[in-house]
């Protein structure tokens, strides 16, 4: 199984038919979709998606004006909801069952007002331990003096208790000393913000896990996607 994880910036808009034509290329079997807009943006994605492949979406939809995370996938899933309907903007978090495979898919929202959204998301994760689960995604969060050149990020404690859990920063765990940013800002400063965390049982089971930048380069998002072979 392989997943792929973007954010693809503002809905995508007129980059729309590059962006799936990206998605095409990397073959994925599961797709997250952050910066995914409500409205017609929304239904342009989905028909989209649905024309190459991708049938079986998530159902909660920003409401227009707002942005979340959209799972889709090749085949149909067991189960799907938002991971806690108490947070501000619950479409931001979004719990997916495929097969066995446990899946969160995330967009966390800019600075401390990201910090609920990791609370309930550190609580889910501390109850599918010992299952095939992972979190992937956007978090905007990102370690300092090692995924970002200085110490912009006050939320970085959240990844160190998500290790706690036993669960692994898989790109991290294979690339100790790597330095490679999925996102850079508008001043040039790159952070890497996209991550996936996996539980014990199932970091045993992961291939290969890589940043592809030829899709921000080529100006499709602002974001590099992740992909991760299971």
């Amino acid at each position: 199984m392989r997943l792929f994880a973007w954010n693809i910036r503002q809905g995508g808009g007129a980059r729309l038919p590059a962006i799936v034509e990206a998605i095409l290329r990397h073959d994925a079997d599961v797709l997250v979709l952050s910066e995914y807009r409500g409205g017609d943006a929304a239904l342009r994605l989905k028909e989209a998606l649905a024309r190459v492949g991708y049938r079986h979406v998530t159902n909660p939809v920003p409401p227009l004006g707002r942005t979340g995370v959209l799972v889709a996938a090749r085949r149909r899933f067991r189960a799907h909801a938002t991971l806690d309907d108490a947070l501000p903007e619950p479409y931001r978090l979004v719990h997916v069952e495929i097969g066995k495979l446990s899946l969160c898919g995330v967009y966390m929202p800019n600075l401390m007002a990201k910090v609920p959204y990791w609370e309930a998301l550190v609580a889910n994760l501390a109850t599918r331990r010992a299952d095939h689960a992972l979190a992937i995604g956007d978090f905007n969060t990102c370690r300092a003096y090692v995924d970002e050149p200085g110490a912009i990020d006050r939320c970085a404690y959240f990844m160190d208790r998500v290790a706690e859990l036993g669960f692994c920063d898989l790109w991290r765990h294979r690339y100790p000393d790597g330095r490679e940013f999925s996102w850079y800002s508008h001043r040039g400063n790159g952070f890497r913000i996209d991550h996936a965390f996996l539980s014990p049982a199932l970091a045993k089971r992961a291939g290969p896990v890589r940043y592809s930048h030829e899709e921000r380069l080529a100006g499709l998002s602002d974001h590099s996607p992740l992909i991760l072979d299971l």
